[in-house]
Order: structure tokens, then sequence, then C-alpha cells
């Protein structure tokens, strides 16, 4: 069997677009991942490059990442494990659905790594956009969103704002779980195959605290992956839902109080350590808690593979094993492998 992956573009008629909630219809860009038998014509066609993820604006975005430090040889050699399908496939089996919104900044699909793992295992993985607030967003139409210049100015301690992200975050895996039972029920690919009693969400940075409050809150989620929360964000007094999901966190090396203050200063180090003790309420009884060694913030994206060279590359890839391994054994004792 091969992974393939569709690209679909939703559209929230009953909410703005920019994060300032002012302007045009919110539109999400979706990137759904599973596995499926090919057919004749897409037998001999070799995994996608890395940068044909971001087609058809792929020079555009390979352009942005060269400005942001990428070693683009890096990124030119890397070849990933998903096929182009000619055309869709029909989906192999009924699968578990696991929902990824990403951190802060970054595309949805800078997680390969552990996307097609996911879908090796036998998900289907679903990534949301997050227009607006991404370095960019591709549509498949060609249309390029860049990150709004309102979101660049938004610094780490603007509370306000970064609520109001997460809320957005929110608002978008709702409504991606308001449209799977019609994915389910009437789309050709993936017709009675989605186990809607099997969804998990799964998010890092502000993605994974985004995750984490809206699993809380509705029940049709029933497993959390947390990649490195953004702790400081969580409110606990938004916790009204009574959910109580499994829950997977896994964190960076550095999280305690002398590692933290060198890369965070006193202040936000001060308000992410109130955080983890309200994360660690929370999630008691449901909730496992795993250090990640070598572990840095985007190590848990396809980033570092890309940042330095190929000793950074190689470290980052057996720490992605690591992760890896983590988050399918969490799957498999949940019952959601």
């Amino acid at each position: 069997m091969h992974i393939f992956r569709e690209v679909r573009v939703l559209k929230d008629e009953d909410r703005p677009v920019t994060f300032q909630e002012e302007g045009s219809t919110r539109t999400l860009v979706i990137s759904i991942y599973y596995r499926a038998f090919p057919d004749q014509s897409d037998m001999n066609d070799l995994g996608m490059k890395y940068s044909e993820l971001f087609q058809p604006c792929e020079q555009r975005a390979m352009g942005i990442l060269k400005d942001i430090g990428m070693n683009m040889e890096l990124l030119d050699s890397c070849i990933t494990h998903v096929r182009p399908s000619k055309f869709p496939q029909k989906l192999s089996g009924t699968c578990p659905v696991i929902i990824y919104s990403p951190a802060l900044g970054l595309d949805r699909d800078m997680y390969m790594y552990n996307i097609e793992e996911l879908v090796k295992q036998g998900s289907v993985v679903i990534t949301i956009s997050a227009s607006h607030e991404a370095m960019f967003t591709i549509l498949p139409t060609g249309e390029f969103v860049e990150q709004s210049e309102a979101m660049r100015l938004i610094g780490s301690t603007n509370y306000p704002a970064l609520h109001h992200l997460v809320s957005i975050r929110k608002k978008d895996i709702q409504f991606l779980l308001d449209y799977l039972p019609a994915l389910n029920a009437t789309d050709d690919t993936f017709i009675g195959c989605l186990e809607l009693d099997k969804i998990i969400v799964a998010g890092h940075s502000l993605g994974g605290i985004a995750s984490l409050e809206i699993a809380l809150q509705d029940d049709r989620i029933q497993a959390c992956i947390l990649l490195d929360p953004s702790m400081h964000l969580f409110r606990e007094e938004n916790m009204k839902g009574g959910n109580r999901p499994l829950t997977l966190l896994l964190q960076q090396e550095a999280s305690n109080l002398e590692q933290l203050i060198p890369k965070l200063g006193e202040e936000l180090t001060d308000k992410f350590i109130e955080g983890q003790e309200r994360v660690s309420r929370t999630l008691a009884g449901i909730g496992e808690f795993i250090k990640v060694h070598n572990a840095s913030h985007m190590t848990f994206s396809d980033l570092p593979l890309f940042e330095e060279d190929l000793v950074l590359a190689n470290t980052t890839r057996k720490t992605h094993n690591i992760i890896n391994n983590a988050i399918i054994r969490f799957l498999e004792y949940g019952g959601m492998a």
C-alpha cells in the first residue's frame, strides 16, 4: 500500500478570515493523508519531493524557507513517502482519524516525519492550515496567502492576541469535526472508512494548547497528542465540557526553571511553569508526560532536518524516531491504533 495526499479547501461561512475577525470568510486548507492500494497508473510513481508538498507555489514557498535560513541542499534532496495520485484512491479498510494543528507560523504539512508514521500505522491524518498566521498557506488554485503583517507584530507576552489565536484554532478543529460525518457518508474516497468513534487531535506549540483545550471540551475527541505545547497559554477556566480524553504530552528537554530561564527569560518562564502546573492538574489520571532527550521546541517539526547540516539532520532523525515510537505506543495502549 502507498500513502496518498488529497488537498481540499473548506469555507466556514460563519467566520471571517483574519485573527482580528475582520474581512472575508474563513478558509481552511486541509491535507488528508491515507493508505490505499494504487491503481495501475500510479504503480510506478515515486514519492514526492518535500518541496512538492507546496505545489503549485513550490518556488515561492522555497524562497521563504531559504530566507529563514533553511539549508536548501538538504531540503532539495528530501523525498517523502507520499505518492502523487493522478486520481483519488479508495481508502483501504477503516481507520482512526487524527486531526493535526501546527505550531504558530508553520505550514500544516511540516510534520511529515510523524504524519507518515501515523498513516503507516493505519490512521487517516488531516492537517489544518492556519492561513494568515502561518508563514504561508497555499491553495490548490495557486493562491498564495502570506503571513499577515499584524501576525508578525504579536509579541511572546501579548496574551490577549495569543489567546485569540488559540480560540481561532479551536474553532477550526470544531469545524473539521463537524465536516467529518459528511466526508465519511458521501465521499467516494472515504465513504464508510473513517472510525468516528476514534478521533484524536494532535498539535504542536500553540496548536498543542488549542488541541488540548478543544479535546477537554468536545466529547467527539477520544485522545489528544501534545507536542511541546505552549503551556503558558493554557486556561483552566475554559474547561467546561467535562470530556476526559487520554492524553500524551511530549516536552522538549528544557522544561524546568533552570533550563527555561536562559531560553525564555524570567517573566515568560514563570508563566510557562504556572501553565505546566495547570496542565498537570487538569490531566491528572488521564495524562502521560514524557520529556524527550535531545529535543528542542522545533524538534517536534521537520524544520531541524533542514536547518544546518547533516549532523543536526541525523541527530533529529533519531529524536523523531523516539517521538514516533512514544506516540504509536500511546495509541496502541488507548486502543486507537
